[in-house]
């Protein structure tokens, strides 16, 4: 079997983007998950009736049932929360790998962000002529991760 071809697309979304969608999709999850746990704590409180007097007045083996019922929706509930803890950590490493930390609704980007960082912790602002400044600030040299394409002064 062969890997399948993926064509190009004009809109495609960056590495932070796809994060930021990533998180949300587990966020979005979480709550489809809270709606399903509130579901069945209202469907054993119908059962087991407001006075616990169940109302239905069931046997032995349809109370057993019931439970079994209960006890195969939270297994669910908890292995789908497994999931969702390994993908939110999977995304959490990719941000770390990536450099994408987040500010406001923006991912950071060393190369594109209004702030350079370095590897002896300096920070200094875009400006007239950033390199000499940061030459001024520390003897470092920069660091900045990027492919040598982007705009940041670092491979002039």
């Amino acid at each position: 079997m062969s890997m399948p071809i993926i064509p190009k697309q004009p809109h495609r979304p960056d590495l932070c983007k796809v994060t930021i969608d990533l998180m949300e999709s587990i966020a979005l999850e979480e709550i489809a998950l809270s709606h399903l746990v509130n579901a069945e704590a209202e469907k054993i409180q119908a059962f087991v009736g407001k006075h616990l007097n169940f109302p239905t007045c069931p046997n032995t083996g349809e109370i057993i049932t019931f439970n079994k019922s209960v006890n195969r929706m939270i297994d669910s509930v908890l292995m789908k929360e497994f999931l969702l803890l390994r993908k939110l950590e999977t995304t959490m490493e990719i941000i770390d790998l990536k450099h994408c930390h987040s500010h406001s609704d923006k991912c950071y980007d060393p190369c594109h962000d209004h702030k350079h960082h370095h590897d002896c912790g300096c920070a200094f602002e875009f400006g007239t002529d950033h390199n000499h400044k940061h030459e001024e600030e520390c003897d470092c040299e920069c660091d900045c991760h990027c492919e040598g394409d982007c705009d940041c002064g670092c491979h002039d």
